[in-house]
């Protein structure tokens, strides 16, 4: 929906978009169903069914940011403090995406922080090995199986590099994604019987 109209939306008077926030419980409940009940029972189907719940978690983090379902920020964006995807921190997601939607010079390599493409001089310094890894990145199979590792390094290098620097905000928004992770590690120590390389490789997936 475009941001004009979610905007009337919200202007309208509407305090609580209740499919949004039905969207968020049914995923929570998959969450623990799949993490807690199923594995026992089928460690392939608990593992793919928390892989469903934590894309859609991520797709209602898009939501979330964009200002959904709550008028008050700070309620919409608990519903996402746990750190459900753990590679990404939702802060960093947050800033970048909408650095990405203001940019003027989309897919811009220096501009826009969610291009996937390469400027000529950084091309033609890399590697053959690494034009490949791109070349298949580039690729629906490249993607999914390379895809997450590659735009995570990116992430985290560039983040490192930005806290050494001494960028607060940065390093803010990793303090709260890994205080965010601590309710899922406690979920999954004591209800949940996925283990924890069940559920990175479900994250990652």
């Amino acid at each position: 929906m475009p941001d004009d109209q979610r905007n009337a939306r919200t202007d309208s008077g509407t305090a609580i978009e209740w499919p949004t926030l039905a969207v968020f419980i049914a995923t929570y409940a998959l969450w623990g169903v799949a993490t807690a009940l199923v594995w026992p029972v089928s460690p392939l189907l608990a593992t793919l069914l928390t892989a469903l719940a934590i894309a859609q978690y991520s797709s209602l983090t898009h939501e979330v940011l964009h200002g959904h379902p709550f008028r008050s920020r700070w309620l919409s964006e608990a519903l996402v403090f746990p750190a459900f995807t753990v590679f990404v921190p939702y802060l960093r997601f947050k800033d970048l995406h909408l650095q990405h939607h203001f940019d003027p010079n989309l897919t811009d390599p220096y501009d826009d922080p969610e291009s996937n493409f390469a400027a000529p001089a950084d091309w033609a310094a890399m590697s053959a090995p690494r034009r490949a890894m791109l070349r298949f990145n580039n690729t629906l199979l490249g993607r999914m199986i390379l895809g997450p590792a590659i735009s995570c390094w990116a992430l985290v290098t560039g983040d490192l590099r930005a806290i050494r620097a001494g960028d607060r905000r940065v390093a803010l928004g990793w303090g709260l994604h890994l205080a965010g992770i601590v309710p899922v590690l406690v979920w999954l120590g004591l209800l949940g019987t996925m283990p924890l390389w069940a559920y990175a490789l479900a994250a990652y997936l």
